[in-house]
């Protein structure tokens, strides 16, 4: 045994099999030394490997003659084998060397003959009888080298098993290896194990950053090997009994199927679901390409149960932190008065910290006004919580507005849960359908708007929150008052400011840029289609009272799109006639709008006349104080208490 460099974790090269090849490994590496330092190179007996294969690992390169190769391979040693196989030229310089012993030679190979042909011509060149034998095992190559010599043999050429043999026996053993044959198998074997030491070189670089990753990582080499495995990939694909995955090929590890199949593809293959060991994995590969070559895989496992638990975790936390506004005023449409006056009576609230009443139809944006409301406040970077109070359930509503503390009631949360205000300290809370609050909770939530605390339920103690209100309906407050319905004190404390949304057949003027802007949204490649008959589009929308406001337009928009097959075939008579057809269906969907119309703009009037006289009476009658704090000119009031009758 020699050793050059003796370094941990690092690939041998090992050599078996005769000395001449022993003497040329060390010449070779000596020329070769400067890139594999810390290679460790070792001269090892044939026998002492059959004794314990496992000495040999899954790195090291192993150089050994072809008969001992098949040995090797039937006991499945480990290891990359290179076996030094006999060269045209150096076999003729084996005959040259025999014929000098005599005129009659004797091959001898390993399991089957080694001249495949008619060995007449050779005979005729050389001037030589030659004779073929093949052996099975190390005993039956001894008894044929005593039966030879028992006959008067003299001659042997073979691999050094053989030819050591022969010369044990006083025989002449000619190699039928020579440099030629033993210095390509020392470069291949030299090449596998720089290829290996890059392996190993990489396997450090990335071992920090697999390590950090939540899911498994597999890194796979171009011949299939495994160059690196993080530990939650050895958890997902059971390996961690496993001694060194790593170098291993994915055929050794796995049985055939799904899985080697991926792992093996030069593919990119994206979000597939296999089944490993009754284990259901989440699976992506990305090849590695480079220079434009094929140079390995990327494997990310997940484990699917893992990944719902942790997807309903998310969910809850969604649900259970802060939560954002998205929508800002330079996302509503339109250039018509109305709508510009009232983002500018919006922006003007949002410099104010007053709670906020939003009245509108459905579908002109109500919850839309709120975010950017929120967005253009100084609470914009603090939570947005939006509730719709007519979704949730009648039993669940102090809870989820107030929170809970553990064990206030059966399937209570351990450590109990934060309700909205908590959730929303230091933001907005938007309650959208205010309207349907039952008064069992309106005087809790006006104890919150009055003194700025929640008790959560089964709690006796109280935690001050600072949140600004936004409340939207679109039914009739004022008469739910007067019914008894909703607290007239908590309305006041709602309304403080009241922004009262356009109907879309007031703002008839932003029909054509709503329509613009819903089809390059949502329908880019009509785009040119609709600027071409958008005039006659217009013309026809608006005769239409849309009581579902944007979202019946919206809705419409999307059925006239449906019935176009492609932008080449929608011609504008096409486009004009779908449209037309699928605002008659709105017609069939609408029941006393009529009324319900009228009702609900009486409502909103009602609610600016108590409006007004609530401002004047604060301000003793001053106008001009009124006005600001209505967020109109005074010349607006004027009108309005001129048309209003209030002095």
């Amino acid at each position: 045994m020699f050793l050059f460099n003796e370094v941990l974790n690092m690939p041998k090269l090992i050599v078996t099999g005769f000395s001449p090849l022993e003497s040329l490994v060390r010449e070779v590496f000596e020329e070769r030394e400067k890139n594999f330092k810390g290679v460790v190179i070792q001269k090892i007996e044939s026998e002492d490997i059959l004794k314990n294969p496992s000495y040999i690992t899954n790195d090291d390169v192993l150089i050994c003659g072809q008969t001992i190769f098949k040995v090797f391979k039937k006991l499945k040693v480990r290891g990359q084998m290179v076996p030094v196989r006999v060269q045209i030229n150096d076999f003729i310089q084996a005959l040259t060397i025999a014929k000098q012993f005599g005129n009659e030679v004797n091959i001898i190979n390993y399991n089957k003959k080694f001249l495949l042909e008619d060995t007449d011509k050779l005979e005729s060149v050389f001037n030589l009888k030659i004779n073929q034998y093949v052996y099975e095992n190390l005993e039956n190559a001894k008894k044929l080298i005593e039966e030879l010599e028992r006959k008067g043999q003299s001659i042997v050429i073979g691999s050094g098993l053989i030819t050591s043999l022969a010369k044990k026996r006083g025989m002449h053993g000619i190699l039928w290896y020579g440099k030629e044959s033993i210095r390509q198998s020392v470069n291949i074997a030299f090449n596998i194990l720089q290829s290996r030491i890059e392996e190993l070189k990489n396997f450090k670089q990335e071992e920090y950053i697999l390590k950090k990753f939540n899911d498994g990582v597999v890194t796979i080499s171009e011949t299939g090997r495994i160059s690196n495995i993080n530990q939650k990939a050895l958890q997902l694909l059971n390996l961690e009994d496993y001694k060194s995955p790593q170098g291993t090929h994915i055929v050794h590890l796995f049985k055939k199927g799904e899985l080697t199949e991926i792992l093996l593809s030069k593919k990119e293959i994206k979000d597939k679901i296999v089944t490993h060991q009754n284990k259901m994995l989440f699976l992506t590969t990305f090849p590695i390409i480079v220079n434009n070559r094929f140079n390995g895989t990327v494997a990310i496992l997940s484990d699917v149960d893992e990944l719902q638990r942790n997807e309903n975790k998310i969910r809850k936390t969604m649900y259970s932190k802060k939560m954002t506004a998205t929508y800002h005023f330079d996302l509503i449409i339109g250039e018509s008065e109305r709508i510009k006056k009232t983002i500018s009576k919006a922006k003007r609230f949002a410099r104010t910290d007053s709670n906020i009443l939003i009245l509108g139809e459905t579908g002109t944006g109500k919850e839309l006004f709120a975010q950017s409301i929120h967005n253009e406040s100084k609470r914009a970077p603090q939570p947005f919580i939006a509730v719709n109070c007519a979704a949730v359930p009648e039993n669940l509503l102090e809870s989820e507005f107030f929170g809970y503390i553990e064990g206030a009631f059966t399937g209570a949360k351990k450590g109990g849960k934060p309700g909205y205000f908590e959730q929303a300290h230091n933001g907005t809370v938007f309650l959208d359908e205010i309207g349907e609050i039952p008064l069992s909770l309106q005087a809790k939530l006006l104890r919150v708007l009055q003194e700025n605390v929640v008790m959560r339920v089964g709690s006796s103690s109280t935690i001050p929150v600072n949140v600004r209100v936004i409340s939207a309906t679109n039914v009739d407050l004022i008469e739910k008052v007067k019914k008894g319905e909703f607290r007239k004190d908590l309305y006041y404390r709602i309304a403080v400011l009241n922004l009262f949304l356009p109907a879309l057949r007031n703002r008839l003027d932003d029909l054509g840029r709503l329509v613009k802007f819903f089809t390059s949204r949502n329908y880019p490649e009509f785009v040119d289609n609709i600027d071409e008959a958008l005039d006659e589009m217009v013309n026809l929308l608006s005769t239409h009272r849309w009581h579902g406001n944007i979202r019946e337009l919206e809705n419409t928009l999307e059925r006239m799109f449906a019935y176009l097959e492609s932008p080449s075939k929608a011609t504008k008579s096409e486009i004009l006639k779908n449209l037309e057809e699928a605002i008659e269906e709105n017609s069939l969907l609408l029941v006393d709008d009529e009324t319900n119309d009228k009702s609900f703009q009486s409502v909103i009037k009602e609610t600016e006349i108590k409006q007004i006289k609530e401002v004047l009476k604060e301000t003793n009658g001053n106008k001009q104080e009124a006005a600001k704090i209505l967020g109109m000119s005074r010349s607006t009031l004027w009108r309005k208490l001129k048309e209003l009758e209030v002095n």
